[in-house]
């Protein structure tokens, strides 16, 4: 990903007489994802070495679905398609996809995020992170059991709360406001400890105030030891960070390394080159999820997000993930093997 815009805020058309309504996503990470990210940056990994897995487990979508319908929208009617191998049903208002092996859906209910706005409630009132989490658990318990399914010594882990904020500014006044719409949890997954980053073994559910939930969506596949890699340390991989994020912007990497965070301070941002900063690192089993894989094999490997800005103040991000592994497989899906192969 690279974009010159870094704010998820909408803008909007003035028009006489009327709001200016802007749309803001605001995230916080829990106390648990902060302290991985610290470190992931600081440390890498607490093992020399890691599994490679494989996804398996692939389940009929018309099975799944029908599993999911039963619990959400057992009286309704719907259509359903297949489209690409994947199936997406539409019913009044509601609509669901479930992709060709039944591992991810994503599940959007249309009347409930119209209501969204009417119930928008202060900045100071957005609902907790630890209610969140709550709803969370309680909904895939009721809901979703049959899919998210763990494992011996598998974890569901609450990472991070997001709140989708409204905006507005009446015509010809300077007085702005802003409300939450809208309440998104987000769950990862643990694998003996060790956490799965990218878009894999990710459930997001999005509530509105009243609790009403506007939408879920989760990739959850099933995972089969097929190896192992020796894992580098941290400096290693900021390094290989460093090679690719300065690749993708088109400038010669750094002669000089990256200075390793200390531990007893805060880790973040990251100098990788005189304008581009590091802003997190995620690092554990790298499974960028069903819609974006070609290859089922899950390697070692460390999510970043990066931010860099030139002389010009235009600022670019970028956003993908480096392999861990002291030797790594490459994968014709995975830019950044490509890059540090070329190396």
């Amino acid at each position: 990903m690279k974009t010159n815009n870094l704010s998820f805020v909408t803008s909007a058309v003035l028009a006489a007489s009327a709001m200016i309504p802007g749309i803001v996503a605001r995230a916080a990470d829990l106390p648990r994802t902060k302290a991985h990210q610290q470190l992931s940056v600081t440390q890498g990994f607490s093992d020399p070495a890691l599994a490679v897995l494989r996804r398996t487990g692939a389940v009929d979508p018309d099975t799944v679905s029908s599993a999911l319908i039963g619990k959400l929208r057992p009286d309704s009617a719907y259509q359903s398609t297949k489209v690409g191998g994947k199936l997406r049903i539409a019913g009044t208002q509601w609509s669901l996809e479930v992709v060709a092996d039944g591992s991810a859906a994503d599940y959007q209910d249309l009347a409930v995020e119209a209501q969204a706005h009417s119930l928008g409630r202060p900045l100071s009132a957005q609902m907790p992170a630890a209610e969140l989490e709550q709803r969370g658990r309680a909904f895939i318990a009721s809901n979703l059991a049959s899919q998210i399914v763990l494992g011996a010594d598998e974890e569901l882990v609450a990472l991070r709360a997001d709140y989708r904020i409204e905006g507005g500014q009446e015509f010809g006044s300077s007085q702005v406001t802003q409300a939450v719409v809208a309440n998104r949890i987000v769950f990862g997954r643990t694998l003996h400890g060790v956490p799965v980053v990218g878009n894999g073994s990710k459930v997001i559910l999005t509530f509105t105030n009243d609790g009403s939930l506007e939408s879920y969506r989760y990739d959850w596949p099933a995972y089969q030891v097929a190896d192992t890699q020796t894992v580098v340390d941290a400096g290693e991989i900021l390094s290989r960070v460093q090679k690719v994020v300065s690749t993708r912007n088109g400038v010669a990497a750094p002669r000089y390394g990256v200075l390793l965070p200390g531990k007893e301070r805060a880790a973040y941002p990251v100098e990788l080159t005189p304008n581009t900063q590091l802003q997190t690192l995620d690092c554990g089993y790298y499974d960028p999820g069903s819609r974006a894989r070609q290859s089922q094999s899950i390697q070692p490997g460390c999510t970043y997000l990066a931010v860099s800005q030139d002389s010009n103040g235009t600022r670019a991000g970028y956003a993908g993930a480096v392999p861990a592994g002291a030797q790594f497989a490459l994968d014709a899906a995975w830019l950044e093997t490509q890059i540090l192969a070329r190396m």
